[in-house]
């Protein structure tokens, strides 16, 4: 089973068009892999890490899960009709993944999380969803996936940490921050001491 997993997911890489002709190409990834990123939604690169190790973590300590983000109508392939109704598209595709992958599946969408676990009950988990609000854009929306794996996580009793980094919003704080004081130090201090300078001769 798991080298047809293997095999399918080559195909669809190999294979662009015909795996998104073929239903939504996260029905394709999500064969082999934990995490289904949209494949030109612009995503930071430390938010797409944060948020595969945050799901590859939960795995490890026994929580399995796997996570598709839909971050536009695009993302669905075929499926495009069921674009803003995360729990319905989540259904949909814990179906089409039945066959190699049936646990528990999380669907970030900016209108909201889905969640399907086969012929399980999924009430609970979707009452923890309710607490995390989606990212609205793809960076922060896969940001918003990783807080949801999380949450859903230590609802079950299981400690899942946030990866060292920091989100890309804090980082892109922090370069600002530190382009001011280096605008600062090269620009204003030199033209306040040439200032001071010019009193004191003056004097």
């Amino acid at each position: 089973m798991r080298r047809l997993a293997v095999l399918l997911l080559a195909v669809a890489f190999l294979l662009p068009g015909a795996a998104r002709a073929n239903g939504d190409p996260a029905s394709d990834v999500l064969l082999a892999a934990q995490v289904f990123l949209p494949f030109e939604a612009p995503i930071s690169k430390p938010a797409a890490a944060n948020l595969r190790k945050t799901v590859a973590s939960a795995n490890s300590k026994g929580y399995k899960v796997r996570v598709a983000v839909i971050a536009f109508s695009g993302d669905l392939g075929t499926a495009r009709s069921l674009w803003g109704k995360p729990q319905t598209y989540a259904k949909f595709l814990g179906s089409e993944l039945a066959f190699v992958y049936s646990n528990r599946l999380l669907v970030a969408m900016p209108s909201g999380f889905g969640f399907y676990n086969g012929k399980e009950p999924v009430a609970k988990e979707l009452r923890v969803l309710r607490s995390v609000a989606p990212g609205k854009i793809p960076t922060p929306l896969a940001e918003s996936a990783a807080s949801a794996v999380r949450a859903l996580a230590a609802a079950a009793g299981v400690t899942v940490h946030k990866p060292s980094g920091g989100s890309s919003a804090t980082r892109d704080r922090l370069i600002l921050g530190i382009a001011v004081l280096a605008f600062l130090l090269v620009l204003v201090f030199p033209a306040r001491l040439v200032t001071r300078r010019a009193r004191g001769a003056e004097q």
